[in-house]
Order: C-alpha cells, then structure tokens, then sequence
C-alpha cells in the first residue's frame, strides 16, 4: 500500500536554480516573487488602462458634453469594457505567467512542470473539487451583498463595476469565459499555487494555504470581496496541498467564475438570460450548502490521503 501511495505522488525535482545554489531562504523567494509579478502585471493594466481612457475621453469629448457624472461613467464603463478585457487577459499571460514560469525555472528548478505540479491527476478529485466550489458559491454571494448592503454601496456602482464581466450575446459571452473563467484558472493558480504557495509550502507546510489564501485576497484590490475572495484562495489552496496538483484548483477556479459569468448573462433588452444563477439563497440555503460542502471536503480529504511530498 505504502509503494501505491508513492507512486501517487510526484517525484521532487531537482531544484537546480540560482537561488537555490545559493541556499536562499524559499519564504523570502515567494514573496520577492510575488512583488515581482505584481508590480509588472498592475503597472501594465494601469498604463494600458490609462491609455484607453484618454483615447475615450477625446473621441467622445462632444458627446459626453452635459452628461451627469453618472451617466458619463456608465457611458465609459461601456466603451472600455471591450479594451479592459483585452488588457486583463494579455496582462495575466504576458506579465503574470510568462514571468512566474521565468522564475520558476532560473531562480529553482529546469524542471518546471515538476516544481509547480501540473501533473494529471484522478478525475474524481477534480469532480469533487468543482462540487465543493458550486456550494461554497452562495455562500461568497452572500457575503459580498452583506457588505454592499452594510458599506452602502450606491447602486450605479455595482452596476457599473459589473459590466466588465456582463456579456448580452453568444459570442460575447464565450470570449468572456474565456478571458474570466479560463485565463485566470490558468495563469492565477500558476502564479498563486503553482508557485508562490508551493515555494512557502517548503518552510511553512500548511499553514502556506492560508498565507498564501489571504495574499490572493489582497492581490485583486477588491475590498468589499477581500473576504470571500481569501476564502476562495483558501480552498484553492487545501485543493492543491492535498492532490500535489494544480489541476482541482484550476477546476474550482474556473467554476467559481464560470457561475459569476453566467448570473451575468442577460438578453439584448437587458433581462437576465439564466435564471437559475441569479437565484439568491436564504442564509437557511446558505448553510445547508455548507453542510455539503463540508461532507464533500471530508470525501476530498479522504480521497487524497497520501505519503508527504519528498524533503524539498
């Protein structure tokens, strides 16, 4: 059983990079990295995001001439939608994971998909990761309204704010699972699990699920969401702890935003298209959903009982 339990598991690559010939500290290496990427992928949204907005600002400088506050920044959350996903999805590629596998492979380890696990794994963990996630859903739902409701966010904003991922036709709506549900699962956990959370799980084991967890929270700059997205981050995390794999929690992750997306979906006279994923749980709901998840995190567990990864 032992010898199953092994083969199960993949082998330690051979970390062979510069900082680790030097026998650097790998806490100090996440969080260096971390700042690294982080500085390139917000400098780049910003200066993209900065151009755009003055290219927006003389083209409709006539038009918007008289227009409340209001009805200018609804006009413009409109008009830079198209760009603003353009910038965040070459953005997370160009500065978020070209630069993550860059690191992994000079500053640790030639052997990059080993390092930062992409490794096939059961398709049963990957089912039971995306379960737990859809029922761990309303619970995010609720508790981002909690705040709105407690902030006394105006209405406008969370409209306006929610028009980047509001798609009103077929085609908008397939390039924007393709920009929310599918660039980020990839490049994100990459970055977040692959990397930074794996390289802190060497000194800090698991308590990196929660450092790394919370820092996911804090790196979208969203707080009215810092709490559930670091609940997220969280669970992502106990995912790739417990399969040594980034793949459950690239699942969860698209999930998690496939159902935001489509409760976003609506008809060209601005109905909701689907029906279903607008549906807001009593905090009742939000419990017994809970309580699955909870069973299904024990089976998960369970599942992924195994040996220790190799001393790294």
């Amino acid at each position: 059983m032992q010898v199953e339990e092994e083969q199960h598991l993949p082998a330690m690559p051979v970390l062979n990079g510069s900082w680790e010939r030097k026998h650097r500290s790998s806490t100090a290496a996440a969080f260096i990295g971390l700042l690294i990427i982080g500085v390139l992928y917000f400098h780049a949204q910003a200066i993209f995001s900065g151009i755009l907005l003055m290219a927006d600002a003389v083209q409709n400088h006539a038009t918007m001439h008289g227009k409340t506050f209001v009805e200018q920044l609804t006009h413009m959350a409109m008009a830079m939608k198209g760009p603003m996903r353009i910038a965040v999805c070459g953005s997370q590629f160009i500065c978020m994971l070209l630069p993550v596998l860059w690191i992994v492979k000079h500053w640790h380890s030639s052997h990059v998909a080993a390092y930062i696990r992409f490794r096939r794994i059961p398709v049963f963990e990957i089912i039971l990761a995306v379960a737990v996630t859809l029922c761990v859903f309303p619970l995010n739902e609720a508790i981002g309204e909690f705040f709105v409701e407690r902030l006394h966010i105006p209405d406008f904003l969370s409209r306006i704010n929610a028009q980047t991922f509001t798609s009103y036709t077929r085609n908008e709506l397939c390039w924007l699972l393709f920009v929310v549900c599918l660039t980020p699962a990839l490049c994100e956990e990459i970055f977040f699990r692959g990397y930074f959370q794996r390289t802190l799980e060497r000194a800090l084991g698991v308590k990196s699920i929660f450092v790394a967890g919370v820092m996911f929270g804090l790196f979208h700059m969203q707080p009215i969401n810092l709490l559930s997205l670091s609940l997220l981050g969280i669970l992502f995390g106990f995912f790739f702890y417990r399969s040594k794999s980034l793949f459950p929690g690239m699942a969860a992750h698209c999930t998690n935003n496939l159902c935001a997306v489509l409760s976003l979906y609506k008809t060209p006279d601005d109905r909701t298209a689907l029906e279903l994923f607008t549906y807001r749980p009593t905090w009742l709901g939000v419990l017994v959903a809970m309580g699955i998840a909870g069973v299904l995190l024990t089976a998960y567990y369970l599942t992924t009982r195994q040996m220790p990864e190799g001393n790294s």
